[in-house]
């Protein structure tokens, strides 16, 4: 069995404070973040009821007609302007 990677990516902000965090904890953060996902895992989500998502239905699409726009301009509308 074979040992996966997982990354994400952090702020300045964020990474200074997960510095701090593990320098007063004494772990280094490999092993803060692998305690904390694990305990998420093993404590959190089995106590958590997760909504499971409702089925997609499908709804038919009512059609809207459109009115039929003049595609052609008469010599008396050239020049009426409002």
């Amino acid at each position: 069995m074979g040992s996966k990677v997982v990354s994400t990516k952090l702020s300045e902000e964020e990474y200074g404070k997960l510095v701090g965090l593990c320098s007063a904890s004494g772990y280094t953060i490999s092993k803060l973040l692998k305690r904390a996902i694990l305990e998420r895992m093993n404590d959190g989500v089995s106590q958590e009821q997760v909504p499971t998502p409702k089925p997609f239905k499908r709804e038919e699409l009512e059609v809207i007609q459109t009115p039929q726009l003049k595609t052609t301009i008469e010599s008396e509308d050239k020049f009426q302007y409002y």
